[in-house]
């Protein structure tokens, strides 16, 4: 901010946003629910569900705990992760357990529950295997093997590690498993971990991904980039692989290989990966996903999606609406929701029986960060878990469900399930035949028909085939499918042949697989645009851009496969020629030119150089040539600085931001500017500098700062002390005076914060940026207008010169010699920087110097106090508070998708209630979410600099100021770096943002109440 820094209006909004319910104590009413917990029995009774269903309990405490993950096996049997050690990891002797619920009569309800591994730790991820399960426990993925029914057998063979922990509400989850033999699942929040199978073969996970792996431990592989806090997976009958999200958008139809939104990290170079949803069901937490395959429920349920909602307590429904092979979600009535606000759905899953299953993690408090961890009131003893059926006739079918039980089944019997209307059995009995010694005949696996039964079973009869057979699919039964009646066959070949590591040229497996580039149905075409992509050729390449000319740009889902396609062929070696000859057509130019800032390879960057001269100079251009700075050969630099010098650009801004592309790509590879560049920087900037637009001048000293052209420092000097420039003039022209020149910028900043008559905000920037200059004369600089600086300036000052021992031994000398105010060292962000610095007894210093003082604490309480009732007097304007929240915190924060990405986006942020949002914009660091935290950084000129740390880029590391504003700082200028309990966003919102508009910005947080949609009754 200057309330650009909601940067987290979220440190203390974490992961999951607002709820419906009722306050309790000191805490706001959406965070705590002001209930007694209920029996199951009694909760049973205050669910709402459509006409026609039922809710059954199906296990609860003291059987189980707080449920995390559900997964079926061949047996019907319900594995169930829970823990009474959330949110803390135990450091010996958990209590953490893994359990499984079996029907031992055969009548359709679960009569026994068996603890299969005890003494985990924060288990959730679970999935069943041929010889037992596999678990995830801090820190890692482990395999029981044995006998179900008889317990006891070996846990805790390690098959996958080491995951990081710092964020316990994430972490490894969601195991799937797939036709394909793969295990899919989610990893969690701000999290970093480092993953390796039996091969060895090492990659890494930071915060949100997806990832899948071998159920023996032999090999893992990240699958999708981003996402904040996925929870939550399933497949639909086609292989469409789903997601749950915290954060960015409720769910998504996962591409492989695609990025996707999270805080402050880029995408691959293609962009993000596209959206199928608009809304977000009233709350940014979102837990379990299950798309509806099967026959039990109603015909207008299936084919949709269910959501959990932990937040709302609610299950959400969406109905798809599909353009090409791209889904739409449309927001239908919640499903359910429940009369006691305990409820917490946090994973769903489809039985074989056809119902949804629901995991209640029961609790009175929403989620993780919303309260103190150590809150009393967080339940950890509690947990059900729920089984939605339809009432309606069951047909005979369903009824023989009941009796589920795949590894009694014949041959015979398990290929007809396999044509089952149920994908949750279809995929049961695909992995039991895939175990049995002896497979069917090829014919009874893929038998002939039309019929969608017939389908079925050829779509999951080629992947047993596939996955039994030495070599695969016989070449001849891969081109009968190929041209298989059933869409649904022609994807599942596809997808399957894509898996295999080679297509030997002799198989004509890749003629076949382009063919399918015209296929009459997109999600075919999709499958075989990604298979190519896995498998690149020099002569895909034609046809794929032909695939992605033809799309209609509503399939989103297929551009985006047939563009990572392309950019994965741009990867490979020796395609210089063709590109050249391709790129002789304006449009195939444009296309690959776009491609290639995904690949970050010499050869695709090098022909981004060949096409600078031949393609229009507008807003992408310094994208393409930053591309190029960054990897082409260092010997093409000087060809990229006479192109750039020979463009003769009229627009001043995007000369800078061509001259800053190139200047980065160097920073990040490690290289110096070359001479030319400085030269057309210079000249770039003074022409900038000399402009009668503020916007222009405000540019052309942000060019300065980063290239530190030295030339220009007196004009920015001069610019700085300027009084009649605009503000954000004057702050750009003082950042790079300290960045050029630190020692000889101290004198114009001086007198900038000695002035009276001065902005008081530029007198804090002024401030700041002394502050960040480690020098005796920078240090005296601040001293001196600390003695009679008013209260908002004194502390910005006191906090800058306690971030160093020299500055925090003088601050602490003014304040025993009465020269400055006690009540700076109750100041959160003084005494947390304090404390960082090596000072003998601190402790007793500031117990002297504060003795007698009221509690800090009580002068925000006032000021919280004092606003909430402002707020009831003013005539707050949300309208024109969507003004103040697109001038201030945009750059950090997005509402109904509009903004930056820094924090977490805040729709819905309204269900808090304006004492919660007064508490976190007034009071930022009370409830840090360690994911947000400022970090305090040493350069080895002198320099300190806080923000919050975004990424890295290659040799740079990218921070976040408190305006929201990307700070970039090579590594090797870096001597030394510390995490802070602090929120990057200003302590001082409240000086920073103008009263009225205040409460008008905050009129306009509160209108952000997306209600959800009330169940049909």
């Amino acid at each position: 901010m200057p309330v650009r820094a909601f940067v987290v209006l979220v440190a203390a909004l974490s992961v999951c946003l607002a709820t419906l319910y009722g306050a309790e104590s000191d805490y706001p009413p959406s965070l705590v629910a002001p209930t007694e917990p209920l029996t199951p029995q009694e909760q049973q009774q205050r669910f709402h569900l459509p006409e026609g269903f039922v809710i059954e309990l199906v296990a609860s405490e003291p059987e189980i705990h707080k449920p995390m993950n559900l997964a079926f096996d061949g047996r019907g049997r319900l594995y169930v992760t829970s823990s009474l050690e959330y949110p803390f990891p135990a450091k010996e002797g958990s209590r953490d357990t893994l359990h499984v619920l079996a029907d031992e009569d055969g009548d359709g309800r679960y009569d026994r529950t068996t603890l299969l591994v005890g003494g985990l730790n924060i288990p959730i991820g679970v999935t069943p295997t041929d010889d037992g399960a596999i678990y995830y426990s801090i820190p890692s993925i482990y395999r029981w093997t044995g006998n179900v029914d008889a317990p006891g057998g070996q846990a805790g063979e390690l098959l996958y590690g080491t995951f990081g922990f710092r964020d316990t509400h994430g972490m490894a989850s969601s195991f799937t498993r797939w036709l394909d033999g793969w295990v899919y699942a989610c990893h969690g929040f701000a999290n970093t971990s480092q993953i390796k199978g039996n091969d060895e073969k090492a990659f890494s996970m930071q915060s949100g991904n997806t990832f899948r792996m071998r159920a023996d431990g032999s090999h893992a592989e990240q699958y999708t980039h981003g996402q904040v806090n996925p929870f939550g997976l399933c497949f639909d009958p086609l292989g469409n692989l789903y997601s749950a999200d915290c954060h960015s958008m409720p769910i998504y139809q996962l591409l492989r290989g695609a990025y996707y939104p999270s805080f402050g990290k880029p995408h691959d170079g293609l962009g993000f990966g596209p959206t199928m949803i608009g809304h977000n069901h009233g709350s940014t937490g979102i837990a379990g996903v299950v798309y509806y395959a099967a026959d039990h429920f109603p015909a207008e349920y299936r084919g949709t999606v269910f959501i959990g909602n932990p937040v709302t307590g609610r299950v959400n429904h969406d109905r798809l609406a599909w353009h090409g092979s791209s889904p739409q979600a449309i927001e239908q009535p919640d499903f359910l929701w429940c009369d006691d606000p305990w409820f917490r759905p946090v994973d769903l899953k489809l039985s074989p029986d056809g119902a949804l299953y629901i995991a209640d993690f029961y609790n009175c408090i929403i989620g993780h960060y919303e309260v103190p961890l150590t809150h009393p009131r967080r339940d950890r003893q509690r947990g059900r878990i729920w089984r939605v059926r339809y009432q309606g006739d069951q047909s005979d079918l369903a009824q023989d469900e009941k009796a589920f039980d795949l590894p009694a089944r014949s041959p015979d019997e398990l290929v007809k399930l396999i044509g089952h209307p149920n994908l949750a059995v279809r995929t049961l009995a695909t992995e039991e035949l895939v175990g049995r010694k002896e497979l069917p005949p090829l014919a009874t696996l893929l038998p002939e028909g039309t019929d969608e039964t017939s389908g079925y079973c050829r779509a999951h009869g080629l992947w047993i085939v596939e996955r039994r057979t030495a070599g695969g699919l016989p070449l001849e039964v891969t081109r009968r499918l190929a041209n298989d009646s059933s869409p649904l066959v022609r994807v599942h070949l596809v997808k399957a042949l894509a898996e295999r590591s080679v297509w030997p040229e002799e198989s004509g497996l890749v003629d076949v697989i382009r063919e399918k580039l015209s296929d009459d149905d997109p999600f075919v075409r999709r499958a075989a645009a990604e298979a190519l992509g896995r498998h690149p050729e020099p002569a895909s390449v034609e046809p794929l851009l032909k695939l992605w000319r033809e799309t209609p740009n509503e399939d989103t889902h297929l551009i985006h496969v047939a563009r990572m396609a392309l950019r994965d062929h741009l990867l490979q070696p020796g395609l210089t020629s063709l590109l050249t000859r391709l790129s002789g057509d304006a449009d195939n130019r444009a296309r690959l030119a776009e491609v290639s800032l995904g690949a970050h390879t010499a050869d695709a960057a090098e022909f981004l150089l060949t096409c600078l001269d031949k393609m229009p100079l507008d807003d992408r251009t310094p994208e393409y040539v930053h591309e190029v700075a960054r990897y082409a050969s260092v010997e093409r630099s000087g060809e990229l600085c006479r192109w750039l010098n020979g463009t003769n650009l009229d627009n001043g801004l995007l000369a800078r931001d061509l001259a800053l592309a190139v200047h980065r790509a160097n920073q990040e590879r490690g290289t110096v500017d070359p001479e030319e560049l400085t030269a057309y920087a210079k000249g770039v900037a003074r022409r900038l500098l000399g402009s009668d637009q503020a916007a222009q001048v405000q540019g052309g000293a942000e060019l300065a700062r980063e290239l530190r052209l030295s030339p220009l420092l007196g004009t920015l000097a001069e610019l700085a002390a300027t009084g009649s420039r605009p503000a954000e003039v004057r702050v750009a022209a003082m950042e790079a005076c300290v960045a050029i020149d630190a020692p000889s910028a101290v004198a114009t900043l001086s007198q900038i914060l000695s002035n009276p008559t001065e902005a008081i905000l530029l007198r804090q920037k002024a401030a700041g940026s002394l502050a960040s200059i480690q020098r005796d004369e920078a240090r005296e600089a601040l001293l001196v207008p600390l003695r009679t600086a008013p209260d908002r300036l004194a502390v910005e000052i006191a906090a800058g010169l306690a971030q160093q021992k020299e500055g925090a031994e003088a601050l602490l000398a003014e304040i025993t010699a009465g020269r400055a105010s006690p009540r700076l060292l109750q100041e959160r962000s003084v005494e947390e920087r304090l404390r960082k610095t090596p000072i003998a007894e601190l402790d007793a210093r500031l117990a002297t110097l504060t003795a007698g003082l009221p509690a800090a604490d009580d002068r925000i309480h006032q000021l919280i106090a004092a606003r909430g009732d402002g707020f009831t007097k003013a005539r707050a304007d949300a309208d024109t508070g969507r003004d103040v929240f697109k001038k201030h915190c945009a750059a950090c924060h997005r509402v109904g998708g509009q903004g930056g990405k820094i924090g977490p986006d805040l729709d819905g942020v309204g269900l808090r209630g304006a004492d919660r949002l007064l508490e976190d914009v007034l009071d930022p660091s009370r409830n840090v979410d360690q994911a947000f935290r400022s970090t305090l950084i040493q350069t080895g000129d002198g320099r300190s600099i806080s923000g919050l740390v975004l990424r890295e880029e290659g040799a740079v590391l990218v921070l976040a100021d408190s305006q929201g504003k990307e700070l970039r700082l090579p590594l090797a200028d870096i001597d030394d770096r510390v995490l802070s309990p602090l929120s990057p966003m200003p302590a001082n919102v409240a000086d920073l943002v103008p009263e009225g508009d205040f409460y008008d910005l905050l009129a306009f947080l509160l209108s952000q109440q997306q209600k959800p949609k009330e169940a049909v009754q």
